[in-house]
């Protein structure tokens, strides 16, 4: 069923390539084809802007999924804290230059793409 290893133990690819949960990934692309079918029918059965815009989505978030998922557990124990830091630093940001779009400023603008940050901080001052 699943074989498990020690953490610093070198996995081959073709070791992770058969540990991998095929039902998970059953039901993953199961549920985005059910999906993709969905955007279908509420664009009135036509490839329009929603449902390219789905597909493309779907395609490459889940093609992420699986190549960031051969990455070695110790880059992401590694990187963890630094992750945590940045988000940290973007609710933060949020909180004091973002922009404020239908009554909330929870929008960060990074020039290239809209960031919202959903932050429930108070400062009592």
């Amino acid at each position: 069923m699943f074989e498990q290893s020690s953490y610093i133990e070198q996995i081959s690819f073709f070791k992770k390539l058969r540990s991998f949960d095929y039902i998970l990934l059953i039901c993953i692309i199961s549920i985005g084809i059910i999906s993709i079918f969905s955007m279908y029918s509420t664009d009135g059965g036509e490839l329009l802007h929603h449902s390219k815009s789905h597909i493309i989505r779907f395609v490459v978030f889940f093609s992420m999924m699986i190549g960031l998922s051969f990455l070695n557990i110790r880059f992401w124990h590694s990187t963890g804290y630094l992750f945590y830091i940045i988000v940290l630093g973007f609710l933060v940001w949020a909180l004091f230059y973002g922009i404020t779009a239908s009554g909330s400023q929870r929008w960060i603008s990074l020039y290239f793409i809209n960031n919202q940050e959903k932050s429930k901080i108070r400062l009592f001052l």
